[in-house]
């Protein structure tokens, strides 16, 4: 049999190098907290231009929980420089509306992380502009995503005046015992335990002019992106994983809606799977267990109904026998052992 090729997911260094000097300006000692391998990683950001998307996502969420700052994440992205990321934040100041800041950021997202996916649907009167993790985590990732997301509401409000606050967010995981900062930050209603992460506007947002923006700058850099971007796009591995990610909640994923959300044909994505020793449900399951620690990682209670719909089940029993047959454990025992693991953390 050939083996499967495993590729690493990597993630541009600039945000870790960033976080760095929070963390230091915070008061946090990440050589004190972090394990060795996760040190090392932050040596390595020091000099490399990619590192590891899952070790800077864990990073965080350990870093986050070492401090007792549940608003580590949203504290970061405040304070970032918001230039001083990678290849795509190039084009942050230039987009002339919201909706091109999010088709592009759709587009290349993953040039800055493969730790994350976004997608942008319109839901009737609102527009969902989702994040979600696309790599395991050691004890969840709700930082990185808090980050993120925050990230992206400084972008629109480059666009729409600092004044501007969405309709309301959505977490996917549950509330801090303190919601102030998150409050000050986003100035809209909040959800906790939401099946999302998303930042949630009005559709009229997404055409309103940007006074400062440059079409003919933007078309620029957008044409150097594509080209870094052609160069990866033999790797279908990733957007697959991308877009199972973003719609199997509540869903039925098959083989032939991702090919058809993706733009190829059926055989084409079975041939570069094949090549890797991988088949579209080896993915899918992948998706689903990843997605399943991710929760965990934070329900005390987890309730298998809402767990089945986040795996894009319609019956409880059947996330049941998803866990049972991946994890031989119950949803109780996966808890009680990611709390204890949380805890040795």
């Amino acid at each position: 049999m050939t083996p499967v090729v495993m590729v690493l997911p990597l993630a541009h260094t600039a945000s870790l190098q960033q976080f760095e000097r929070y963390a230091r300006i915070a008061g946090i000692d990440l050589d004190a907290i972090l394990s060795d391998e996760h040190n090392a990683v932050l040596a390595e950001a020091r000099t490399s231009e990619v590192v590891s998307a899952q070790a800077i996502v864990d990073i965080f969420q350990i870093a986050a929980i070492a401090s007792r700052r549940s608003d580590l994440g949203v504290g970061f992205a405040m304070w970032c420089n918001l230039h001083g990321y990678g290849p795509l934040s190039l084009l942050w100041d230039h987009c002339t509306s919201v909706d091109q800041l999010l088709r592009l950021g759709g587009r290349y997202l993953h040039l800055e992380t493969e730790a994350i996916g976004s997608s942008a649907l319109i839901e009737g009167e609102e527009v969902a502009v989702q994040q979600f993790l696309t790599v395991p985590t050691l004890l969840g990732g709700s930082q990185y995503l808090e980050t993120t997301l925050t990230l992206q509401l400084r972008t629109i409000r480059l666009i729409l005046g600092q004044q501007w606050h969405p309709l309301r967010i959505e977490f996917s995981h549950p509330a801090p015992d303190q919601l102030g900062f998150h409050r000050s930050v986003f100035r809209c209603p909040l959800v906790f335990g939401a099946d999302r992460t998303a930042l949630i506007l009005p559709p009229d947002d997404l055409t309103r002019e940007n006074p400062n923006g440059n079409a003919h700058l933007t078309a620029y850099l957008e044409r150097q992106l594509e080209t870094v971007r052609a160069s990866r796009s033999d790797d279908v591995l990733r957007p697959l994983e991308r877009f199972i990610t973003a719609h199997l909640a509540g869903g039925s994923m098959t083989l032939e809606r991702a090919c058809a959300g993706l733009g190829i044909g059926a055989r084409t994505l079975q041939r570069a799977l094949a090549a890797r020793a991988m088949t579209f449900s080896d993915v899918l399951g992948a998706v689903r267990r990843r997605i399943a620690d991710d929760y965990f990682a934070y329900q005390r209670k987890p309730n298998l109904s809402e767990l089945a719909h986040r795996l894009g089940y319609t019956e409880a029993s059947a996330a049941s026998r998803f866990l049972r047959e991946n994890f031989q454990a119950g949803a109780r025992t996966l808890s009680r052992q990611t709390r204890a693991q949380r805890r040795a953390s």
